[in-house]
């Protein structure tokens, strides 16, 4: 008894301390609609002497030292509004350094007038969760309760949703991390933590009309987005230079293939299917080939190229598994160039 007792003391501890770590990290981010006057009622504001008009608020986090801030691009889709950040009980201007409305990620850039280094959040690795382990969801919930905390699980993983977005339609969410952590109105952008302190999600939404189903996007795709953008000031997407097809079935049989999946690199007496001076064309990758798999992962309808390649950073090792005649061929990439 005593000995659970000290395990759940020493538990609790560190959560406390994994909060302590993360809190200063959190951002409100407000949307708003400017007005000529204040108005006398509790969704107007005022910030230097402009007013505006509360339409809504998310949450978001601070990942370099230099003010760059992740969060969800859904909230802040709304050209006809303007954004603030309230941190430290201070508003500060923000611009939209880098958005992926397809993965629904935004990174903003917290505008000081002052040079000022900021506190960051540690990004973890979202590949290496385990059903069961325990999360930890820090936003601001229902426009009025700054940095609420909740706790969890990890309930379930590569979640597939799709969800209605006020203004950009119904959005489809894959990969996503399902959690019974509280997520509400207000937690969208937040990050989901584990027990190490480190990030591996961005909250993003809950399932209506059920119980503690909350849904969270890995946090893989916003680590190279942030090493791109530290390194050289924006996104350099990696692609390795050729024109193929996904094969399936159809194509097999026209193509007179020996396997139905893969992507095959194309022959095309108009136009070269290796471009000159690409990772391909450096790498002897050849027309005819048929690219099996990288870094394991079997290529097909489902997963092309493309979804492999996105987290892929400069400076990366990536593996390819090559059918050239009949011979299986393992060709390694050193990723020089994007």
């Amino acid at each position: 008894m005593l000995d659970q007792l000290l395990r759940s003391e020493t538990s609790d501890q560190k959560i406390i301390q994994i909060i302590r770590k993360n809190l200063p990290t959190i951002v409100s981010i407000f949307a708003l609609k400017p007005i000529s006057q204040l108005l006398n009622h509790s969704v107007t504001i005022s910030i230097k002497d402009e007013y505006f008009e509360k339409v809504g608020n998310s949450s978001g986090f601070i990942a370099t030292t230099n003010g760059l801030i992740v969060t969800n691009f859904h909230p802040i889709s709304n050209r006809q509004l303007v954004y603030k950040i309230l941190w430290n009980d201070k508003f500060f201007d923000c611009a939209l350094f880098h958005y992926d409305d397809v993965n629904d990620i935004a990174v903003l850039k917290l505008q000081s007038d002052k040079k000022q280094i900021f506190p960051t959040v540690t990004l973890g690795d979202a590949t290496n969760i385990s059903l069961g382990e325990t999360v930890i969801t820090i936003g601001n919930v229902l426009d009025e309760f700054e940095k609420t905390v909740s706790k969890g699980i990890v309930s379930g993983l590569s979640r597939y949703v799709k969800a209605d977005s006020n203004y950009r339609g119904i959005l489809e969410y894959k990969g996503l991390i399902q959690t019974d952590a509280a997520i509400n109105p207000g937690n969208s952008g937040g990050p989901l933590i584990n027990m190490r302190g480190q990030v591996i999600g961005i909250t993003t939404l809950a399932v209506s009309g059920v119980e503690n189903i909350g849904l969270a996007i890995p946090i893989n795709p916003v680590k190279k987005i942030i090493r791109d953008l530290k390194s050289f000031g924006a996104i350099k997407q990696v692609s390795l230079g050729v024109r193929y097809i996904i094969i399936d079935d159809l194509t097999k049989q026209t193509y007179n293939l020996p396997v139905n999946y893969g992507a095959f690199i194309i022959y095309d007496t108009s136009q070269p299917s290796i471009m000159t001076g690409s990772l391909a064309e450096k790498n002897g990758l050849k027309e005819g080939d048929i690219i099996l798999e990288i870094n394991n992962q079997q290529i097909n309808l489902k997963h092309p190229i493309s979804e492999y390649l996105k987290d892929v950073c400069i400076g990366d090792v990536i593996k390819l598994k090559i059918l050239r005649d009949q011979k299986e061929l393992m060709i390694k990439i050193n990723v020089v160039n994007a």
